[in-house]
C-alpha cells in the first residue's frame, strides 16, 4: 500500500514537471520579450527625443536668423537693383540674385505699383537674399530662391485661366460711364464698348436716364475665381427711345474680328462720330461769340471738355499728315484718311508715342492727350473733319457704313449669332 502511495506521488511529480516547464519558458520568454519592447520603446523615445531637439534647433534658428519678409510697391524710378541695395545687400550678392532674375525677367524699371516680395537673411556676415518674388502681372510671377546647394534658382509662375462669359443689363442712370462702373463692368470693356459705337452713338448727347445696356462678355478667372483679365465682347445692345443699336461680334474664317447688326451689316464706318471717350460736347459745330477774340466767327469744329490727359484716338484709319505746333491750335495733329477725308486734332497736351509726320495710325489709335495748349481757355479737344477740302459739322455727317456680309460669311455670321444666342440664354438662366 505504501509502495503504491509512493508510486502515485512519483507519477504526480512527474506529470507537474511536464506541465511547470513549458509554463516557466513561456515566462521567460515574455520577460524577455518585454526587457526588448522596453529597450525597444527607449530607442524610440529617445530617437523621438532627438527628432523633437532637431526641429526645435530648426526653428529656433529660423526665428533667431533675422529672416524678415518686406513687401514693396514700386514708385517712380524704382528698380529691383536699387531695392536690394536699399536692404543693405552686398555688390556680389546683388549681381548672383540680378543674374538669376534675367533668365525670366527684363530687370529695368519696375511699373508704379508693381508688387515685389523679399525675404532677406540677416546674418553676422552680411544680408542675404533668400527670397525674391516680382508680380510682373496679376497672373505671372517670377521666384529666385536659394536652392539645397546654395545657388540661385529662377522660376516662373503663370497661373492658369479659365474663360467665363459674363451678362450685365443695367439702366443708365447719371452718364454711361459711371452706370458702367457702379454695375461692375470693367475699364477694359467699357472701353471696348464705347469704341463699338462710337461710329453711330454720342454718348454724352444720344444717351439719357433711364436708357439700357445690356453687355455680353469674356472674362478670366483664376483658380480663386477672381477675374484677371477680360476678354472679347459677344454682343451689346443700347436701347431708348429713338433707337435700339444690336451689335454681335463675328470671326472671320482668317480670324479677323468685326461687329455687325443682326442683319449682317456693319457698325464700322470711315470715321468715328466722338474721337474720344467720357467727354462732354461743351462747343458745337457754327457761329458762336469766340471765347477769346470776343466777336461772332464760325466755329469750324467740335469741342469735348475732359480732365488734361485724356486719349484722344484717330477717328479713322489714315497717315499723320502733320504734328507739331500750329498757332492758336497748340499742340495739333492732321490725319489724311482717303482722297476725301481728313481730321484735325488741337489743344493736344501731348502726343502718343511714335505719333510723328508719315506714320500710319489705325481706327481708335491714340494718337495723343487732351490739354490746352494755344489759345485755350481751359482743358479741351477741337475736333475738325474735312471733306473735299471743306470743313463740316462731323456729328450730322452722314458716313458710309462698310459692305455688309454676304455669302459663306453672311452664313459663318448666322451660325454664331446663334451660338451667341444661346449662350446668353444660359447666362440669363444662371442669374
Amino acid at each position: 500500500m505504501f509502495q503504491k502511495i509512493l508510486k502515485k506521488r512519483a507519477n504526480l511529480k512527474l506529470s507537474l514537471v511536464f506541465v511547470i516547464i513549458p509554463f516557466l519558458i513561456i515566462l521567460i520568454f515574455i520577460f524577455k520579450s518585454f526587457d526588448q519592447n522596453s529597450e525597444n520603446i527607449e530607442n524610440k523615445n529617445q530617437e523621438l527625443e532627438n527628432n523633437l531637439i532637431t526641429v526645435k534647433d530648426f526653428l529656433f534658428n529660423q526665428f533667431n536668423s533675422g529672416a524678415i519678409k518686406i513687401e514693396f510697391k514700386a514708385r517712380n524710378g524704382d528698380s529691383i537693383q536699387k531695392i536690394l541695395y536699399d536692404q543693405k545687400i552686398s555688390p556680389v550678392e546683388v549681381s548672383n540674385v540680378l543674374g538669376a532674375l534675367r533668365r525670366e525677367y527684363n530687370i529695368g524699371a519696375l511699373k508704379k505699383d508693381q508688387k515685389v516680395y523679399l525675404i532677406v537673411k540677416k546674418e553676422k556676415n552680411g544680408n542675404f537674399v533668400s527670397r525674391l518674388t516680382v508680380n510682373v502681372d496679376n497672373i505671372t510671377s517670377i521666384h529666385v530662391f536659394l536652392n539645397k546647394d546654395n545657388v540661385y534658382e529662377t522660376k516662373r509662375v503663370t497661373k492658369i485661366l479659365t474663360k467665363k462669359n459674363h451678362l450685365i443689363e443695367t439702366t443708365i442712370d447719371r452718364g454711361v460711364y459711371r452706370t458702367a462702373k457702379q454695375s461692375g463692368i470693367e475699364n477694359s470693356i467699357v472701353a471696348q464698348f464705347a469704341k463699338l459705337y462710337g461710329f453711330e452713338v454720342d454718348f454724352q448727347r444720344d444717351l439719357k436716364k433711364n436708357d439700357k445696356i445690356k453687355i455680353f462678355y469674356e472674362k478670366y478667372l483664376d483658380d480663386d475665381g477672381v477675374s484677371q483679365r477680360t476678354g472679347n465682347i459677344l454682343y451689346s445692345e443700347i436701347t431708348n427711345v429713338e433707337k435700339n443699336i444690336i451689335l454681335y461680334r463675328y470671326e472671320y474664317p482668317n480670324g479677323s474680328i468685326a461687329y455687325f447688326t443682326p442683319d449682317g451689316k456693319s457698325i464700322e464706318k470711315s470715321l468715328m462720330r466722338t474721337p474720344i471717350n467720357g467727354a462732354k460736347l461743351s462747343s458745337r459745330y457754327g457761329f458762336r461769340i469766340h471765347p477769346i477774340l470776343g466777336y461772332n466767327q464760325i466755329h469750324q469744329g467740335t469741342d469735348f471738355a475732359a480732365p488734361i490727359g485724356t486719349p484722344v484716338m484717330a477717328s479713322g484709319a489714315g497717315t499723320v499728315k502733320y504734328a507739331g505746333w500750329k498757332g492758336g491750335y497748340g499742340k495739333f495733329i492732321s490725319i489724311h484718311h482717303s482722297p476725301i477725308y481728313q481730321t484735325n486734332y488741337a489743344h493736344l497736351q501731348d502726343y502718343a508715342k511714335g505719333i510723328r509726320r508719315g506714320v500710319k495710325v489705325q481706327q481708335g489709335q491714340v494718337i495723343g492727350y487732351l490739354g490746352s495748349t494755344g489759345s485755350s481757355t481751359g482743358p479741351h479737344l477741337h475736333y475738325e473733319v474735312i471733306v473735299n477740302g471743306k470743313k463740316v459739322n462731323s456729328q450730322t455727317l452722314k458716313l458710309p457704313s462698310s459692305n455688309p456680309l454676304e455669302g459663306n460669311n453672311k452664313n459663318f455670321f448666322e451660325m454664331q449669332k446663334r451660338n451667341i444666342d444661346n449662350l446668353i440664354l444660359e447666362a440669363s438662366k444662371k442669374k
